[in-house]
């Protein structure tokens, strides 16, 4: 009777193996601040975790931050500051690191694919950053490890900047004198999500800038690009979610009011309504874009 039993237990007992090797533990820091311990399994429209042993949907734009070989929290300012100016960036074990953006996680055991076609296993990988840290709760902002610049003052409304028409947005606007000064807000925006949580509140009439960066590719075809302003083939999409602007355009939307263009614009405009602001992608499909912009957000 006891041979009878040694066969399903040891399956049993590789079948358990398998599942663990299957996923690699991390800390995973959100856009919060929330620092998680948990096992990552896969990537797809959302992250795959388990935490506490359960199974965890956590979407990609909530993510900044997996960390493989630490806390989330002990990380030299010059890192930070390097993955804060790159559009995703990536620490291997081996004190390797290289600019670009996690675009998927496949295998048994898993390993990431980046979006410069590179391809390593997760135990060589310390941490993948998704975006920027700057405001994320739990890390110095990019201002604090510069001496002499106050970290993260409040937006002022700052003088200096004329009054204008927009350039055909019908809106108030002012013209730009100066990029993105060093306390403007960083966002990350996913590509393959509908609508990014910047991570504060705006009021209505408040005048803000933005400034994209990066590039996000619209479908599997590696020459469907877009910026900014949009595809580069200035592709429209009848269903997209302002479909008289170009596909793949950086949009946004004050709580769950109407969404509204921000392109590449040069000039500032006043917020439609208050409340928390909202990024996106303008597509009418979302689900097979790669890659994200970064954008900064301040107030002239």
């Amino acid at each position: 009777m006891h041979k009878q039993f040694q066969i399903p237990v040891l399956v049993g007992i590789l079948a358990l193996g398998a599942v663990q090797a299957f996923a690699q533990s991390a800390t995973v820091v959100m856009r919060n601040g929330d620092r998680v311990q948990a096992e990552v399994r896969d990537m797809g429209q959302n992250f795959s975790l388990r935490v506490n042993g359960q199974p965890r949907q956590v979407p990609i734009g909530d993510i900044v931050l997996i960390d493989f070989a630490g806390n989330g929290r002990d990380i030299s300012n010059e890192e930070l500051t390097r993955a804060n100016a790159a559009n995703g960036y990536v620490v291997m074990r081996n004190g390797e690191t290289f600019n670009a953006g996690l675009k998927d996680l496949a295998g048994d055991p898993l390993f990431a694919i980046f979006t410069n076609g590179r391809r390593a296993n997760l135990g060589e990988v310390s941490r993948i950053y998704l975006g920027s840290v700057n405001n994320v709760p739990g890390f110095p902002t990019q201002s604090a490890s510069n001496p002499g610049v106050a970290p993260n003052p409040p937006m002022p409304e700052a003088p200096g900047w004329s009054r204008g028409r927009g350039r055909g947005r019908g809106r108030d606007q002012y013209e730009d004198r100066s990029a993105a000064p060093a306390n403007a807000r960083s966002v990350v925006v996913p590509s393959n999500v509908q609508w990014t949580n910047a991570g504060f509140n705006v009021t209505r009439g408040q005048f803000l800038r933005f400034e994209p960066s990066g590039e996000i590719r619209l479908s599997t075809n590696g020459d469907d690009i877009a910026r900014g302003h949009g595809a580069l083939n200035g592709r429209m999409a009848d269903r997209a979610t302002i479909p008289t602007i170009p596909v793949g355009a950086l949009i946004g939307r004050v709580g769950n009011g109407q969404p509204f263009s921000i392109g590449d614009t040069t000039t500032a405009f006043a917020m439609p309504d208050g409340g928390r602001l909202f990024l996106g992608v303008n597509d009418d499909h979302v689900q097979d874009n790669s890659g994200n912009f970064v954008v900064k957000v301040w107030e002239p």
